[in-house]
């Protein structure tokens, strides 16, 4: 089957078919509070946890997802630049608590804060992209959240966002030490933050 073909027949079935009206957190704006499940066991809030100075929300498919753990293991190996860069660290997805737990005994990930049990709602309200399984990934989630990663300022509120829909061209380490470390050098403001007024 030819790849136009395959993809008209998956728009087909996508559960939500055409242009839906996405929500956008602006830049400046809190963050919708939301909670994930810890490997440990414990329940992480986003109220309960304002950064000394900004924190890294990393959204990642989920178990299934080969490209997220490559990602996920390379944020690990960075884990003390972040911390020298005043940046906590969490790593977040939809998947069940079982999922999360195969992720975190599989994948060299042992010093990144993981969760789960995001859900559907909070990720709507998030901004972030969704997506529905296919046959051809059985282990996919029937639906998960696709790869993002969320700025947030102590104050709680969006400095920034990359959002994506699909599992490839993931930021690099680098360019992810960056946004504290230029931020704080430059005190550079948030931007993306000009909204159209209302027709």
């Amino acid at each position: 089957m030819q790849p136009q073909n395959e993809w008209k027949r998956w728009n087909e079935s996508a559960a939500v078919p055409g242009v839906n009206e996405m929500n956008k957190i602006v830049p400046g704006q809190q963050v919708p509070d939301f909670s994930a499940k810890l490997a440990d066991g414990s329940t992480w809030y986003l109220s309960q946890n304002a950064p000394d100075y900004m924190l890294m929300v990393d959204i990642y498919r989920g178990y299934h997802c080969p490209r997220c753990r490559q990602h996920l293991e390379a944020i690990n190996a960075a884990m003390a630049d972040f911390k020298n860069a005043c940046m906590d660290v969490i790593a977040v997805s939809v998947d069940s608590a079982e999922r999360v737990a195969k992720s975190y005994a599989e994948w060299d990930i042992a010093d990144v804060r993981v969760g789960g049990g995001l859900s559907i709602t909070d990720a709507d309200r998030l901004g972030l992209y969704l997506s529905h399984s296919i046959e051809i990934r059985p282990l996919e989630s029937p639906v998960f959240a696709e790869p993002a990663v969320l700025f947030v300022r102590s104050d709680l509120t969006l400095y920034g966002a990359i959002l994506q829909t699909f599992p490839f061209a993931r930021p690099k380490i680098p360019d992810l030490l960056e946004v504290p470390t230029f931020a704080a050098a430059q005190n550079y403001p948030p931007r993306g933050d000009y909204v159209l007024s209302a027709a």
